[in-house]
């Protein structure tokens, strides 16, 4: 009952801290994605450690790539440093996730303070909580007013992400079978990062206040394709003989 007409979930846990003086960096902890199964590359747990999980945990969503690039928005021009972390669970994102609702924790860690008598007023940053605070806001009323040229812009801002995504999990795997991996194994990875993004592309149908127009709808579908396009030929790549 709860539940009922919830859209999206966004924790802000310690958001504003003073990093000078904390240690660790600005989070998004991603929903359950690819990463949290294979963890390589520019990807890493914190040291608040997280289980593998199982490819059924998967949660596809436009909402994490959509909401980090929010914060790489104010990033900009700020020096604000913006990082994620694969899911790791325990907090209070975790029931929107439950509950079948899109969630993200958006935190800080390592912190040494973190959940401690010494997480006191000193130890905040104005510029963080500031930077946290508009990423969040921006994020929040940008989603609960979309119309079909909003909406269609998010999902070729996903279909960036996604296409970005493949190459690299494709240059990563290609390391991997250059020092002995199992092609079979490497071409797993790359269709299910193509299979999660493919269908989180699909939830941008919910975007468009209102419901997604013909024009919308037929933007996420030509999104689709060649995001699938694009995984078939990353694994196709990956099997020719210039990268065994």
């Amino acid at each position: 009952m709860r539940a009922r007409g919830i859209r999206w979930g966004m924790s802000l846990d310690m958001v504003g801290e003073d990093t000078r003086k904390t240690g660790g960096t600005f989070l998004i902890e991603k929903m359950p994605d690819p990463s949290a199964i294979w963890t390589r590359g520019e990807d890493h747990h914190t040291e608040w450690g997280g289980s593998v999980l199982k490819e059924d945990r998967m949660t596809p969503h436009y909402f994490n790539d959509y909401v980090l690039q929010r914060c790489l928005d104010q990033a900009k021009g700020t020096g604000w440093v913006v990082k994620t972390n694969p899911f790791e669970g325990g907090s209070d994102h975790t029931p929107f996730l439950n509950a079948k609702k899109p969630g993200l924790l958006l935190w800080h860690f390592t912190d040494v303070f973190y959940h401690t008598d010494g997480d006191r007023k000193e130890m905040v940053s104005v510029g963080e909580m500031k930077n946290s605070g508009i990423a969040a806001l921006v994020s929040g009323l940008t989603m609960a007013s979309a119309d079909g040229a909003t909406a269609r812009a998010i999902v070729t801002e996903l279909e960036r992400a996604a296409l970005a995504r493949i190459e690299t999990e494709r240059k990563l795997s290609a390391d991997t079978l250059a020092r002995g991996g199992s092609a079979a194994f490497e071409s797993h990875i790359l269709e299910v990062w193509g299979a999660w993004y493919r269908e989180a592309l699909r939830t941008a149908d919910d975007i468009e206040v209102g419901g997604s127009s013909d024009v919308t709808r037929a933007a996420i579908a030509a999104s689709v394709k060649r995001v699938d396009d694009a995984t078939l030929k990353a694994i196709a790549n990956l099997k020719s003989p210039t990268n065994r």
